[in-house]
């Protein structure tokens, strides 16, 4: 039986990949992954959050010196300051905080502690965002750099 030769056969030729369609794929991915990668962190707020098994005692003899607990309760209206024998209060004018008057109060605070760097912000639910760094900042600016959030 005799078979006719294939017309392909014997030759060789140059078979290729074809990356063009790959090629298409990386020109959409890179400039989408390009948009969407974070190159710079905007900001950093460094807080200390308070543990459930902390022992004030342990940290008054470690540093032999009182433990003086300040806490700046942010409610709807107001902030409420408590420290020992001391009781401050600023309240909202319009829709703001009277920020002015916290720095009074926390300078007032620093001058009657003057060793003490903690302060515990207590915010309620519904306090906005920028309300609660605005204090945060407050603190860190009048002598308070070890701020924590509790509640």
């Amino acid at each position: 039986m005799n078979y006719k030769r294939s017309s392909t056969a014997g030759r060789r030729g140059d078979d290729e990949v074809n990356i063009t369609p790959v090629m298409n794929l990386f020109l959409v991915l890179i400039p989408f992954l390009l948009l969407t990668a974070e190159f710079v962190r905007i900001a950093v707020l460094e807080l200390n959050l308070p543990s459930a098994a902390s022992a004030p005692q342990q940290q008054t003899q470690q540093n032999n010196k009182p433990l003086v607990l300040i806490m700046l309760r942010i409610e709807d209206n107001q902030i409420r300051i408590k420290a020992p024998k001391i009781d401050g209060l600023v309240r909202k004018e319009g829709d703001d905080f009277e920020f002015d008057k916290l720095v009074q109060e926390l300078k007032k605070l620093k001058t009657s502690f003057p060793n003490t760097q903690e302060v515990t912000v207590q915010p309620t639910d519904n306090i906005r965002y920028d309300t609660i760094v605005h204090v945060m900042d407050a603190c860190r600016d009048n002598g308070f750099p070890n701020v924590s959030i509790s509640g």
